[in-house]
């Protein structure tokens, strides 16, 4: 036992590095071979009370027929005491090792006891042996099955012995007595009992030999699945990593269109769930998508009804060798902040272009102009003109200023003055710029109502509104809106401008919305673009100039439809700007009212009440 101890230590390795793995190996295979054990001895048991109760007609007093039953209880209770000893051991592999060695044992006396007790080397259990062999090949390998074979092909040569004599002993009283009446007892020779041991040997050794190769090329097929069980785990582990942490959408399709797989990069640009996407088909969640390995440019809405620009490409997946095609991947990428950062770009490389054009046109056509201006007023003092005279010096010199002016307002926009942060209370200024609208009297003479909302009025009593900004280009932001909702409702029946204000924890909101009649779809892209206008005067100016104050401010400008049938200018602007200077302004109680408190700009290029037809 000990040698099979220490050639098996040497079999699985050095017992410091291997330990814990034969433990869970030798545990599983004691209750393997236990199982086994357990199925012979029933079957075995079995095929007792069959033979006893219906082939057992004459009975020896001499031999008892409840040998084989006192052999199976004999092993069934070792076999009870080696799984026990077996749980109890987990945690010792030499105990494990002893244990195995001891079911070695155990496998190979129950195979010499069954043969004895039925007739010897005439035994119709001489299978047993080649079983034991098996059955200690799964426990102890090579030296398992040879020790199983040594030890029952011992007990075969001493049970031959004893009946050619050689030994003194005699066991033929223990043996079943129904095999002994019913079957003939030929007396042995020495040269069959030779023949005999011979074949058996062969069978056992040649059956411990095979089932030890089998087990040791069935432990390196279960490694090698193992590790490359490991290897795919680990692989997948890596696939998820990376797909998990794409910034770009991926999405699986089958066959049939139907989406299989989605990472979570592609949910969030998709603003949707797994459970709400997955086998559902990819037309239904991107009706654009086309088959192409090319990048195709894509728009959908958002949640919010907001343009989302999509970027995607589509590749066909490769099968296996010999399997056909799974499905397609498709990649896709969300390009609306790329689009609008381009846009910006574009439009500061048209605002260098205007603002070099800008100084030109200020020294060629504003000098002329006031020159013109300066004379016709000096012409105006002589009393030798007439009416009509007069009238038309008024005009040129009320034309004079009204260019002047645009051209004031084109320099105003091209070279913007630096921002002049300082706490400014957006509700207060909202009020007041409001006020001002009111009393214009072009507004009173077409019975515009001007109304504020319920976050200008009641929102006094709730949440503070003042941010960081420069006081003079948000008043002029929400001059400009005005004076352009204002010029919107003229073409309807109902002329109503509505204002409001929703302050957050970060931002503010402030809403410009009028009864008017909408603005065009084909329109939208190009609202807030330098010199477009949908009006029959006015520079174009206006919405384009709220817009570079918005950004100044690092805001956000949108048009939404209005709840009162016209068009909606939603403005949001950050309570504390990010970077910069702005970001260390704090607002002080006894510098808002101050701020606030300012009145209308009236430099040049500021659009004035008086000038509806200029935005």
């Amino acid at each position: 036992m000990a040698a099979i101890l220490r050639a098996q230590s040497g079999i699985f390795g050095p017992l410091d590095t291997v330990e814990s793995a034969v433990e869970i190996s030798l545990v599983g295979r004691i209750k393997w071979a236990t199982l086994a054990r357990i199925v012979l001895l029933t079957a075995v048991l079995g095929f007792a009370v069959v033979m006893d109760v219906g082939m057992g007609p004459q009975r020896s007093p001499r031999a008892p027929d409840t040998t084989l039953y006192q052999v199976c209880s004999v092993f069934y209770f070792l076999t009870f005491f080696l799984l026990l000893g077996t749980q109890l051991s987990r945690a010792s592999t030499l105990r494990l090792r002893f244990l195995a060695g001891l079911s070695v044992v155990c496998d190979a006396a129950l195979a010499i006891c069954l043969v004895a007790v039925t007739d010897g080397l005439h035994s119709i259990f001489l299978f047993a042996f080649p079983l034991a062999a098996l059955n200690s090949a799964l426990l102890l390998y090579r030296m398992g099955a040879l020790g199983a074979a040594t030890l029952s092909m011992a007990g075969l040569a001493a049970m031959g012995a004893m009946e050619l004599g050689y030994l003194p002993w005699n066991i033929s009283a223990w043996r079943v007595a129904w095999l002994r009446d019913t079957l003939p007892h030929l007396p042995l020779e020495p040269m069959d009992a030779l023949t005999l041991l011979t074949v058996q040997a062969a069978a056992v050794y040649g059956t411990a030999f095979l089932a030890a190769h089998l087990m040791r090329e069935l432990d390196k097929a279960r490694e090698r699945e193992k590790k490359e069980r490991q290897e795919l785990a680990s692989l997948r582990v890596h696939y998820d990593d990376v797909v998990t942490s794409m910034p770009d959408g991926i999405v699986t399709v089958d066959l049939s269109g139907r989406i299989t797989s989605i990472n979570p990069a592609g949910l969030e640009i998709l603003e949707t769930q797994s459970a709400l996407v997955l086998t559902r088909q990819l037309l239904d969640i991107l009706p654009q998508i086309e088959q192409t390995s090319d990048d195709l440019e894509i728009v959908r809405p958002r949640r919010d009804q907001r343009p989302q620009v999509l970027v995607c490409r589509s590749v066909v997946m490769r099968g296996g060798p010999g399997e056909a095609s799974p499905g397609t991947l498709v990649v896709f990428r969300d390009m609306t902040e790329q689009r609008r950062r381009d846009g910006e770009h574009r439009d500061r490389e048209r605002m260098a272009a205007i603002g070099t054009m800008a100084a030109a046109v200020a020294h060629e056509i504003r000098n002329p102009l006031a020159s013109i201006s300066g004379s016709v007023q000096l012409l105006q003092t002589e009393e030798s003109l007439s009416s009509d005279d007069r009238k038309l010096m008024e005009i040129v010199v009320r034309e004079t200023a009204q260019l002047s002016d645009w051209i004031g307002e084109f320099l105003d926009f091209a070279k913007p003055r630096p921002l002049q942060m300082g706490p400014v209370d957006m509700r207060a200024l909202a009020l007041e710029t409001l006020q001002a609208c009111r009393q214009d009297p072009r507004v009173t003479a077409a019975g515009i109502e001007l109304r504020a909302g319920r976050g200008l009025i009641a929102g006094e009593l709730t949440k503070d509104a003042v941010m960081s900004g420069d006081v003079l280009l948000l008043r002029q932001v929400l001059w400009n809106l005005l004076v352009n909702a204002t010029q919107a409702v003229l073409a309807g029946e109902r002329r109503m401008v509505h204002v409001d204000l929703s302050v957050g924890i970060a931002a503010l909101e402030l809403y410009v919305d009028d009864s008017g009649p909408g603005i065009e779809v084909s329109d939208l892209p190009h609202l807030f673009e330098p010199f477009f206008t949908t009006k029959g005067q006015g520079t174009g100016l206006g919405l384009a100039t709220v817009k570079r104050h918005v950004l100044a401010h690092q805001g956000e400008i949108r048009v939404e439809k209005s709840p009162f049938g016209g068009a909606r200018f939603a403005v949001t602007l950050p309570l504390r700007p990010t970077g910069g200077f702005a970001s260390r302004i704090k607002a002080r109680p006894d510098e808002v009212g101050q701020l606030a408190s300012r009145g209308p700009r009236t430099s040049v290029g500021t659009v004035r009440t008086a000038e509806l037809g200029g935005v």
